[in-house]
């Protein structure tokens, strides 16, 4: 069940990176094709491990998640998504805010409160990813609930002694979709009807390699009830180049 009191933030891929000066960071190149951002991430896609934490997180952060982090900043800069460094909260291992709450063509509107939303750098990227898809799928906006929270994870109706992703800044909670025509989909009232456009997100969601499954009224009917849980999937096993 989503909460109010949530602390949101739009701040779940690929990296991590060190806490900096604050300060803007604009694009200064033209953004990579949707392909090529899509095959980036499928590279470095892995399974979590069983705390839940992505493949080689650790608190706090080691080199090879800051320097995930900078390629991850970079990425988002030729991709042309404008955002701002932010301070850590949580366990955000590079905490950052969309400036215009727009990532990958696709605008992000909070269901709680107003921003700047924080979240890790590797949500906003695995997002701006998807957005193409979105899109193609119909969809304008999407609403959400929440992103970082420190809590454990909840499914099957069970809160289990594991951190959420949300703690990290990787996970999204929604609860409805626009299209272009300004229709919303509701997960709640309209996924269990089978909506067609909350079933071709999850379908371009779950086939996108920068997330995990998402979690839905389908597969968690307890817990997840009346939202879709995305989580960006980055993995920090493998170092990254330094440029």
């Amino acid at each position: 069940m989503l909460r109010p009191t949530i602390v949101l933030a739009l701040a779940a891929g690929v990296s991590l990176a060190a806490a900096a000066p604050a300060g803007r960071a604009k694009s200064t190149k033209a953004a990579k094709s949707t392909k090529a951002a899509k095959a980036s991430h499928r590279r470095g896609v892995s399974k979590a491990n069983g705390s839940n934490m992505p493949r080689g997180f650790v608190w706090p952060p080691s080199q090879a998640m800051r320097d995930a982090g900078v390629a991850c900043e970079h990425a988002l800069d030729e991709a042309a998504v404008a955002w701002t460094r932010a301070g850590r909260e949580g366990h955000i291992a590079d905490a950052v805010t969309i400036d215009d709450a727009t990532l990958g063509g696709i605008t992000y509107v909070p269901v709680y409160g107003k921003g700047p939303y924080k979240m890790d750098c590797q949500l906003a990227r695995a997002l701006a990813v998807i957005g193409p898809e979105l899109a193609a799928a119909g969809v304008r906006e999407v609403h959400f609930g929440s992103i970082y929270r420190w809590s454990n994870v909840r499914v099957g109706g069970k809160t289990k002694n594991v951190l959420s992703r949300h703690a990290l800044g990787l996970a999204m909670d929604v609860v409805s979709f626009v299209d272009g025509e300004g229709r919303e989909a509701q997960v709640a009232r309209d996924y269990p009807q089978g909506d067609a456009l909350l079933l071709d997100v999850e379908r371009a969601i779950n086939a996108s390699g920068a997330f995990r499954l998402v979690l839905t009224p389908k597969n968690d009917p307890l817990s997840h009830k009346d939202h879709f849980h995305l989580e960006a999937n980055p993995s920090y096993a493998q170092p990254v180049p330094r440029s």
